[in-house]
């Protein structure tokens, strides 16, 4: 009982004895993992214009590859992996994914067309997607809840290094490759594309650092799969089209099936009226299935893992407070991701000054508000238990000025300075909103929370964010334009922040576990 409602005794928490060794190499590990899953997957966007010219695209296209084409995947084979990680070894699914999405990212240097490029992204998204189950699971059970926000935000500062590199290591492609491989014993590579030739060369050291990461010493727990290969199998088929229909109806039966059934049927409607709106396809089919996948997840959990249900998409507070920093990241991610274009359209500077200057302000920006974020949540929460809201709301508000300043001043500088405001304010509110999710579950949930959580954000944010500011940019004719019309979803971030605000102070330890048996969960 103690180990379910983690956190109901703060007097033995404080106890607690020191982190040991073992989390520090797996919390360093898993960092330096999340550094390349976010160099691998944020790359393109300063390679962005180069494959837009070399691969004749227009912003939405790009829109598509900056966001949907890896997001939505991501999100599809998020679902299983959330509950394999909580049922296999976390670290060999961890490394398993690692080498996938490196070899990914090394193959979209071989792309020589949209189509081609779009698959590659795609076996990135299917790659990382083990990436936050895993790692936010493993740390969950290696460090104490006092210091859960904390650690939360040293793994996701992995997420603004990787950022700040991709820049670096972009823009440095872009501009020196040519000398890069006449200089090294590369000369016969010198024929690639820049483009492509950076592409390789990030993706191919991880399959160094999987290798470090099988090496994380796992705390024990209980692990009832007897079969990896057909509880794996299972896992899949609850979230990838057709055979989720077939998921479907095992554990739900008829009522079940034709439930599901009406759910696709409506998203195919939907999808396909604004596919033939818009003329992309290929983002609203993407964006489709990932919907699909997301309903249907939650209906199997419904029918198969009801207490997990009930304590995620069967909580108000755990979906308002999942949309509201969906949101969030939409509207500060996909400004973002156009950073490097813009700038390079709007100050014609060379990719290599752009790339060095936004990664250099990125990483100081974005680390400093992550650290910051989790160290004033961790101690606002011991006051207020809305802390990760409420630090939400203030990075919600507080991006509007710092976009508005840069798609309207004409002085580099100036630019600079609200990009860095910018970075270090959409920054606060994570760390302590990875520490929520996980404080709203229990122990055996951790991974599959992590995984409902991130394939949300993923979906709305990636999925929808980086596409919409490329889309009204192809129409207007004006990245601006894109990038300012984001902010229409700041209002409805912080109603839903509010409402989940509201709930949040009655979420207590007792209160889960008492949702949680009452839906079937043994005491």
């Amino acid at each position: 009982m103690a180990t379910i409602a983690e956190g109901s005794e703060p007097s033995k928490e404080s106890r607690a004895p020191a982190i040991p060794k073992a989390a520090w190499y797996a919390l360093a590990v898993l960092t330096l993992a999340n550094v390349f899953n976010y160099l691998d997957r944020h790359i393109v966007s300063i390679l962005a214009q180069s494959i837009k010219q070399d691969l004749k695209l227009d912003d939405a296209d790009l829109g598509f590859l900056l966001g949907t084409a890896f997001a939505v995947f991501y999100s599809v084979v998020g679902i299983a992996m959330g509950k394999i990680s909580d049922g296999l070894p976390r670290k060999k699914v961890m490394a398993l994914g690692l080498a996938l999405w490196s070899i990914m990212t090394a193959l979209g240097g071989a792309a020589s067309s949209f189509a081609m490029l779009g698959v590659a992204r795609i076996g990135v998204g299917v790659g990382e997607a083990v990436a936050n189950p895993c790692s936010h699971s493993l740390l969950a059970d290696m460090i104490p809840q006092r210091r859960r926000a904390m650690a939360m935000s040293v793994l996701l500062s992995g997420v603004f290094v990787g950022g700040a590199l991709a820049m670096f290591v972009g823009g440095y492609f872009l501009t020196h490759w040519q000398d890069m491989c006449q200089a090294l014993p590369l000369a016969g590579a010198c024929g690639t594309a820049p483009w492509k030739a950076a592409l390789i060369a990030v993706g191919l050291p991880g399959l160094l650092l999987a290798l470090a990461v099988l090496a994380i010493r796992e705390p024990p727990r209980p692990l009832e799969v007897r079969s990896a290969g057909r509880f794996v199998l299972g896992e899949f088929a609850t979230a990838i089209p057709p055979f989720t229909v077939l998921s479907v109806y095992r554990v739900g039966g008829s009522k079940g099936l034709v439930s599901n059934l009406l759910i696709a049927g409506a998203i195919v409607v939907i999808a396909t009226l604004v596919a033939r709106a818009t003329g992309d396809l290929a983002q609203w089919a993407s964006f489709g299935l990932g919907a699909y996948a997301v309903l249907t997840w939650g209906q199997i959990q419904s029918y198969r893992d009801r207490p997990l249900f009930k304590l995620t998409f069967g909580d108000p507070t755990f979906v308002m407070g999942t949309a509201a920093t969906a949101l969030i990241a939409c509207v500060g991610g996909a400004v973002s991701v156009w950073s490097a274009p813009y700038a390079m359209r709007t100050y014609q500077i060379p990719a290599h000054e752009i790339g060095f200057s936004l990664g250099a302000i990125h990483i100081v920006g974005a680390i400093a508000g992550v650290l910051l974020g989790g160290y004033f949540t961790d101690r606002w929460k011991q006051r207020d238990r809305r802390a990760p809201l409420g630090m939400a709301g203030i990075s919600m508000i507080g991006q509007v000025p710092c976009i508005i300043v840069m798609m309207t001043v004409i002085d580099y500088p100036v630019f600079l300075a609200a990009y860095f405001a910018l970075g270090l304010i959409t920054a606060l509110w994570s760390g302590g909103i990875a520490a929520m999710v996980q404080d709203l579950v229990l122990p055996r949930m951790r991974g599959a929370a992590a995984a409902a959580f991130s394939l949300v954000a993923i979906v709305i944010s990636s999925g929808t964010g980086p596409y919409w500011a490329g889309k009204v940019s192809a129409v207007t004719g004006s990245l601006t334009a894109g990038l300012l019309s984001m902010m229409a979803l700041a209002p409805i971030a912080l109603v839903l922040l509010w409402l989940a605000a509201r709930r949040l102070p009655h979420e207590t330890p007792e209160a889960r576990l008492a949702r949680a048996v009452a839906a079937g969960e043994p005491a």
